[in-house]
């Protein structure tokens, strides 16, 4: 019973060493499957705890910065899965990212919709750690 305790422990302390290395600053940029465009992507990803994080997000469009409002972030390892919420040109928009922490570096894809759910664009994503 000691060993199963002491496994368990050791599993949970693993998890979250491989989120607490997720966490920290990058910068990159995204690009638009569907000539929707592409700019600059920067992000800061803090880890919480059961899988939750804090994160914030920033992307360039059309020379500039839209700020974004996280609905979720969560962590499942090197993965990151987050909603956010912007504006762009009046108009009110949600992005869907997932991605994968590699070395220092993220990469990933994005969907966006609005607010009635029509899909608007997709594309990827990529960030190295700052």
């Amino acid at each position: 019973m000691k060993i199963l305790k002491f496994a368990l422990v050791c599993v949970v302390a693993l998890v979250a060493a491989i989120a607490a290395d997720v966490a920290g600053r990058y910068a990159g940029e995204w690009k638009s499957n569907g000539g929707g465009g592409n700019g600059a992507f920067r992000m800061t990803l803090d880890s919480g705890s059961a899988g939750a994080c804090k994160l914030e997000v920033t992307f360039a469009f059309s020379g500039s910065d839209v700020k974004t409002s996280v609905r979720e972030c969560k962590l499942s390892g090197s993965k990151v899965d987050a909603t956010y919420d912007f504006d762009l040109v009046g108009n009110q928009l949600r992005s869907h990212i997932v991605g994968e922490l590699k070395g220092d570096a993220i990469q990933g894809t994005y969907q966006t919709t609005s607010t009635d759910g029509s899909q608007v664009d997709d594309g990827v994503w990529n960030a190295s750690r700052q």
